[in-house]
């Protein structure tokens, strides 16, 4: 067979058998030999599921059950939902679609934005004499939660069902009398402005020129006006709605028509096709299931969302942190990547010929030098690992076998510690909130030992190196595959099980498919939600999934990993790494370029260990590896260096400028080479690594450069050509998805 018909004959399988990646890598509870069972700490409060099942720690849930009083806001966006410990008893409704900012950086520039909470509306019933509530289910991706207010001695409930996107807020009452109150003042309720109103739908109209829209699913209720409130007359068992009023009269009609059905959970799937993947929301719905669910979408669903499965309305809403939503009218939402990522171990662009010496003889210089691969914490231990595999994925590369036979042994080595347990903070499995975590921050007051990561913090971005480093000894080695694979596919099934069938792990604890991206704060209550710092991390971690898959010849989790890539990649790139031309943040935080700190309420031009611009823009660019070139496009870093990093760079924190180069890199290859020859590193980067990194670049962007430095003596480096197998593969590569690229191009967008 030519090669020609390999290439056919590969297009054709990869674009008709379709991978469900939602698949468990395990069944089996973690061995209490290997990680002793522990009961966490931190206890949930106010839960009682009626079916068990595996906690969430890193969903917008989290508040709720949390802390004495579980009152921090939970964002389901575009409304904030507030459990009130304060009379009335309830819940309060915040939709202001205003944000505060500041202060000013300079001219163009503020420290942050934040949206405004306020009690807009608050619901409650006149049994309600204290603060109880409970959170009584939750679906398994972690779309949606339900609490149900009650009051001791009486037979008076509202349930909520709380659903990211929900275009109204749903109240079941049983047995309830209505309490509806606000902190402004309420002008009129259906052109009246006192006594009883009778009927399904009311319009509320406040003095902070805001219109409410409450209606009524199953029959008539009366409603007393008196004062600031609305009181029912006597305890309803009914399904009551709030919305806020739209400006466009054809909008209203749209709310006033779709109320009838609510949406209570949601049923996840995801498929990939070849380099296509669709992920579809399942939306489960009560009331009149004749109706079609209006549901609010982000930016980043509306340039992928099937228009056969349903259609874009005219009702509106500014969210909490990502820009405008619009609703759509579908049941079923089918979202399809065209082009999922087909990285590889190392770079689709074999680095240039001048610079091979220098490479080669800097990797010899660092393996001679060895490596620290003692185990202390899980995140600086991590990068550890990461960087000298990387080390010996180039010792293999450019045929050093003598280096590569040390290298390879010595990472075998340091795995060997962590899969027998024999470092100090070894990891236990957690029943309580059913995860994997560090022994370092389980004792009293040490809830930040480790980061967090005993609380759940930053899981994803720790295990993503040992993954990838893993990844890179089965892709070296695959006769190492058996010892080292229950360890590193824990660390998978922790941060990302796929399948609610694994019922050790909840389902994708970090990723939340509804925003694109992961999450990373765990069992801490937060007043702006959810946050999450480094998207780099992030990445790296979808990123080592797909390796591993790769190496172990796995397509589920291959798949799994290229389809969480492009997802949070299209979610990154709209929120979180900001073009001049941006139009979904506020205007006056773009020119910021990144984010920082980005909640679900906020996002903060800073990090959690310093205000440092280098420490704010370094973070979104660690670790630098090859997936790194389609996150970082380069028009965003070409305007990011211009604007910010090259007025920065030269008085940087000394470790940090070796990512800002590793960086510039991507828009002037050659300058950044130079610096890289003798900056000092990141503690997770080698010399070796930086410099391959950089002679990858394409050739197109050798410029002057804006740097002015001593250049080394280039003159002896050779000019030998270094054709490796893996280039041949990578050179197979682009072929291959070039004509699937010309394919896609030519056939309608694959429907699931």
């Amino acid at each position: 067979m030519n090669l020609l018909s390999s290439l056919v004959l590969i297009i054709v399988l990869c674009k008709t058998v379709s991978i469900d990646v939602l698949v468990p890598l395990s069944t089996n509870v973690p061995d209490s030999t290997l990680y002793p069972h522990v009961i966490h700490p931190r206890q949930p409060k106010r839960l009682n599921l009626s079916i068990h099942a595996p906690l969430h720690t890193n969903k917008f849930y989290s508040n709720a059950i949390l802390g004495d009083y579980g009152n921090n806001p939970l964002l389901t966006h575009p409304y904030v939902i507030s459990m009130s410990k304060d009379s009335p008893y309830g819940v309060s409704i915040s939709l202001t679609e205003e944000w505060s900012y500041g202060p000013q950086i300079d001219s163009t520039r503020v420290k942050y934005f934040i949206n405004r909470i306020v009690k807009n509306i608050q619901m409650s019933a006149l049994e309600f004499l204290s603060q109880q509530f409970e959170v009584n289910n939750v679906d398994e991706p972690g779309f949606a939660c339900t609490i149900k207010m009650f009051q001791s001695n009486s037979s008076a409930t509202i349930t909520l069902p709380l659903v990211r996107g929900m275009a109204y807020v749903t109240f079941e009452f049983v047995f309830a009398t209505p309490r509806i109150s606000t902190i402004h003042s309420i002008l009129s309720v259906n052109g009246r402005t006192s006594g009883n109103i009778t009927g399904k739908r009311f319009e509320i109209v406040l003095n902070n020129n805001q219109a409410w829209l409450l209606y009524a699913l199953d029959g008539e209720i009366t409603l007393e006006f008196s004062g600031n409130q609305l009181i029912g007359t006597n305890p309803v068992t009914n399904v009551l709605r709030l919305a806020k009023k739209q400006a466009e009269p054809s909008a209203n009609a749209v709310l006033d028509a779709q109320v009838g059905v609510y949406p209570i959970a949601c049923q996840l799937e995801a498929r990939v096709i070849g380099f296509q993947g669709s992920y579809m929301f399942k939306w489960q719905r009560k009331g009149n299931l004749s109706k079609t669910l209006l549901h609010f979408t982000f930016p980043h669903h509306r340039s992928i969302i099937s228009l056969v499965d349903g259609q874009f309305t005219n009702v509106e809403a500014m969210s909490a942190s990502k820009g405008r939503m619009i609703g759509y009218l579908g049941n079923i939402w089918t979202l399809t990547e065209n082009a999922l990522s087909t990285m590889q171990f190392l770079a689709p662009h074999s680095p240039a010929i001048q610079y091979r010496n220098l490479i080669v003889t800097q990797l010899k210089k660092d393996l001679a030098v060895g490596a620290n691969l003692t185990v202390s914490d899980y995140y600086f231990t991590g990068k550890e690992f990461h960087k000298y595999a990387l080390l010996c994925l180039l010792a293999d590369y450019y045929r050093e076998i003598a280096e590569f036979n040390r290298c390879i042994k010595t990472l075998k080595d340091g795995f060997e510690v962590l899969i027998t347990r024999k470092n100090a903070n070894a990891l236990r499995y957690d029943t309580t909130w059913s995860g994997l975590v560090s022994s370092a921050g389980l004792g009293q007051n040490q809830e930040l030992n480790d980061f967090g990561n005993s609380y759940y913090n930053d899981h994803h971005y720790h295990w993503g190196y040992f993954i990838q480093a893993g990844a890179i000894i089965a892709h070296l080695d695959p006769n190492y595959v058996s010892k080292i694979r229950d360890w590193v596919e824990g660390l998978i099934r922790d941060a990302s099980n796929p399948s609610s069938l694994d019922t050790s792990f909840p389902q994708f604890r970090y990723f939340d498919w509804f925003s694109g991206h992961s999450w990373s704060q765990g069992l801490f209550e937060s007043a702006d939600g959810k946050d999450q710092e480094s998207t780099s991390e992030e990445i790296n971690f979808h990123y080592g999934i797909a390796l591993w898959g790769l190496a172990t010849k796995s397509s589920t989790i291959e798949g799994l990993g290229r389809l969480m890539l492009g997802t949070a990649k299209r979610a990154i790139q709209t929120y979180f790494l900001m073009n001049n031309d941006n139009t979904v943040m506020p205007q006056q935080f773009i020119a910021n370029k990144v984010t920082g700190i980005f909640f679900e309420n906020k996002a903060d031009y800073t990090t959690w260990f310093g205000t440092n611009p280098e420490f704010i823009h370094g973070i979104q660019m660690i670790p630098c590896t090859p997936i790194t070139e389609e996150i970082r496009l380069v028009k965003f870093v070409e305007e990011e260096w211009v604007t910010i990093l090259s007025k920065i760079v030269h008085n940087a924190v000394p470790e940090w400028k070796s990512l800002l180069y590793m960086n510039y890199a991507i828009i002037n290859r050659h300058e950044a080479f130079i610096q890289l020859t003798n900056v000092s590193l990141d503690n997770g980067v080698s010399r070796t690594w930086a410099l391959y990194w950089a002679a990858t670049r394409p050739s197109t962007n050798d410029s002057n450069g804006t740097v002015s430095t001593r250049k080394p003596d280039l003159s002896t480096v050779s000019t030998t050509n270094t054709a490796s197998s893996y280039t041949s593969t990578m050179v197979a590569s682009a072929l291959i998805q070039l004509l699937l690229t010309i394919i896609a191009s030519k056939t309608p967008a694959m429907l699931i």
